[in-house]
């Protein structure tokens, strides 16, 4: 037989299921007491007052090939078996993990051995959360009885110990134990809440000196005072617990939880305050201004938050990144950013060292951290980082948060210990802060506000890059781009945020009087959002662009602000431009495309369509949630582009196929229609008056490709 004693902390259920322990003791009966509640002190009046080892501490002290299932049993009184699954310290940890972990362990180590008669789980009650349910789980407790006196917030988690059955297996109330105070309208109250949910008042244990006693000598009172009504009663409840029938679990609702046991009416509505300070942008100040569009909209969640800071951060070379996660996040996340090396060396032939040796640490969260707490582990890898470098990130992760680790106090306890050192925190939480992007953009807004050295003086000739993405591949051939023609105008790049870049260059951001932006996408714009709003920084209107005409317009903006003249070089870029679009424009002109994009900003493309002698007969963008459409771009060529957010992809595709182009372009690929010829359009273009080009040269190679495969045509 199983059964679970619930009832709330400080309610005496411990000293219960102690007595009714040796009760059944008495009768020859072997039984077990697991104590489920972190204050371990269920099995203590069993023991003579003495407190066994805990299943958590052994968890915490042992190695797993020395465990066993006897070091953490304890023979107390009439050879009762005594088990205190115990918890961390007040503060940190989850105990009702530690529960979970107590019975995982007992169950690898053989709990079943012990053969037990009865096994009584003595559990806490006032949250009836996952780790503090197992008892109630099937395969464990057969009936479970409920500890309560008078006091109505006793009452309330008799009830709420209801809900948590019924979410079980409804039919295993045993019934309701009364540990009465001596109160005024104390029975009545018991009653009246045991008449309306239906169960029987099983026992009533009266106040009474032989309890205090008995505490005193470390004892039960059955063992104590054996020839007494008292003990008579437990020897009853002992009886009734083996032989009794079982209920069903009505719990009430609040309201009538209230009106029946306090006799209360219902109330009105709580009127919650909120003044100007406590929104801003329409959000609760905890949660992030500067926002994905996944998290902004709610929709579904690409990535998680915490992978996105991480490799951010680790984009950044000089900057140590403390990961406190367990080591399979840590590992996911790395590997995200080593892809992205190997992309970029086997596309580009270009190394990314910060992505091919991370400088990271990772505070290895495991299954006792989940109990315990992870501050420790915490401050063992902040302390190895900071040694390291004076620039440090620290990035938390779903299972901290979980926990309710405190890492900005852990934090600012190790910043004490290093104050050279700055450390930034970023409180992630996985898919509890964001989507990938989101982790992306608090990296950059958390090193912006961390690092950059707002005293810095502005130095002419100088040009920051915003909205660098860390595991585009294409970052180097871009920015070398953008190198070659700054040194054209006598400017050179200062910083590049972020993606490539070193702590120096972000401390020193403010030394560039103006930011271009990298691209278009709703993250670029957030980026200008904040560091305009927080540091005052000019962005340009023109961003970096793929095609003549967005070249041609970010450098004349860029020239207009720094009194350069550029008409030479624009010369120049021209004339490149029509060499090498001549010989294309004969193998293309005269040809037919569609296109179906994912991106807003396509005046690039159908630009170069249009020099091509391409026919352009359709131009569709769609709304995902995994890209991006809500902002405005302002497109020169508005009035050929569909924009679609209410569709059906295959639809799309098929009345585009119905217009027969000879070439569909896409962001992904849309159709295995055989004969089809689907060329990509990239997500993050190469900027560049020549970069387009280098796409139209794949078109030419691809429509000269033969549309069927030589070896179908062969016979069978």
């Amino acid at each position: 037989m199983r059964i679970a004693i619930y009832g709330k902390g400080g309610i005496g259920k411990s000293t219960i299921s102690a007595n009714i322990t040796a009760a059944l003791s008495a009768r020859g009966l072997k039984v077990l007491q697991i104590g489920c509640d972190p204050k371990h002190d269920s099995t203590r009046l069993l023991l003579d007052g003495r407190e066994p080892p805990t299943v958590m501490d052994y968890i915490r002290n042992t190695r797993k090939e020395d465990m066993s299932l006897f070091d953490v049993v304890a023979e107390g009184y009439g050879r009762s078996m005594c088990v205190e699954a115990g918890g961390p310290e007040p503060g940190v940890g989850c105990a009702g993990r530690g529960i979970l972990s107590t019975f995982d362990l007992l169950d690898e180590l053989g709990m079943e051995r012990l053969e037990a008669d009865v096994t009584i789980y003595d559990v806490l009650g006032d949250v009836v959360c996952g780790g503090f349910a197992v008892p109630l789980r099937n395969d464990y407790a057969e009936k479970v009885f409920i500890v309560t006196s008078g006091e109505f917030m006793s009452i309330y988690a008799a009830n709420n110990i209801l809900r948590g059955v019924r979410n079980y297996d409804p039919f295993r109330i045993g019934g309701i134990i009364f540990n009465s105070r001596g109160e005024d309208e104390e029975r009545e109250r018991v009653h009246a809440f045991a008449d309306a949910v239906g169960l029987p008042i099983v026992m009533e244990i009266p106040r009474s000196p032989m309890f205090l006693e008995g505490e005193r000598r470390g004892k039960t009172v059955v063992e104590t005072f054996p020839a007494t009504e008292l003990t008579e009663r437990f020897h009853r409840l002992a009886a009734i617990m083996l032989d009794g029938k079982v209920s069903e679990a009505l719990p009430l609702s609040d309201a009538d939880l209230e009106r029946i046991v306090l006799g209360k009416e219902k109330a009105g509505k709580v009127k919650v305050m909120v003044t100007a300070d406590a929104v801003k942008n329409g959000r609760p100040r905890s949660a992030p201004i500067y926002t994905s569009r996944n998290v902004d909209r709610q929709e579904v969640l690409h990535g998680c938050a915490f992978t996105g800071a991480v490799v951010t951060c680790l984009s950044v070379e000089g900057l140590q990144t403390v990961m406190h996660s367990p080591d399979s996040c840590a590992h996911l996340s790395c590997q995200m950013a080593q892809n992205a090396a190997r992309r970029a060396y086997l596309r580009e032939g270009i190394s990314i060292p910060s992505f091919l040796e991370p400088s990271s640490h990772c505070t290895s969260m495991d299954d006792p951290a989940m109990v315990f707490g992870g501050r420790g582990l915490l401050e063992k890898a902040l302390r190895k980082a900071a040694s390291i470098s004076g620039r440090v990130a620290v990035i938390s992760s779903c299972p901290s948060g979980i926990i309710g680790d405190d890492v900005v106090a852990t934090v600012r306890r190790i910043s004490a210990e290093f104050p050279n050192t700055e450390i930034v925190t970023m409180i992630e939480d996985g898919n509890a802060a964001g989507d990938h992007m989101q982790g992306v953009i608090d990296a950059c807004v958390a090193l912006a506000d961390g690092l950059i050295d707002s005293e810095v003086e502005p130095v002419k000739g100088l040009v920051n890059v915003v909205g660098i993405k860390p595991i585009a591949t294409n970052n180097e051939r871009n920015m070398r781009y953008l190198q070659s023609v700054l040194e054209r105008m006598g400017m050179s790049i200062n910083c590049r945020f972020i993606g490539g870049t070193d702590v120096s260059s972000i401390e020193g951001f403010k030394k560039a009087e103006f930011s271009i932006l990298a691209n278009t996408d709703r993250f670029a714009r957030m980026l200008v959002r904040f560091l305009s709003d927080e540091h005052g920084v000019n962005v340009m209107d023109n961003p970096l662009a793929a095609g003549l005409t967005g070249t041609v317009s970010w450098i004349n903006e860029l020239a207009g602000l720094n009194d350069k003249d550029v008409h030479g070089l624009i010369q120049e870029l021209e004339e490149e431009y029509r060499q090498s679009l001549a010989p294309l424009r004969k193998e293309l002109q005269g040809r037919s495309a569609c296109i179906i994009s994912m991106h807003k900003d396509i005046d690039w493309l159908i630009d170069i369509i249009d020099d091509l002698g391409i026919e352009l007969r359709r131009a569709v963008v769609v709304d995902r949630s995994d890209h991006l459409m809500d902002y405005h771009v302002g497109n020169r060529h508005s009035d050929r582009i569909e924009l679609l957010d209410d569709y059906v992809i295959d639809d799309i595709v098929n009345e585009s196929l119905q217009l027969t182009p000879d070439i569909l372009l896409s962001t992904y690929p849309v159709t295995d229609r055989e004969g089809v010829v689907q060329e990509r359009i990239p997500m993050v273009p190469d900027i560049g008056h020549l970069a387009p080009l280098d796409l139209a040269r794949h078109w030419a190679l691809a429509l000269k490709a033969p549309r069927r495969e030589g070896w179908r045509e062969e016979d069978d």
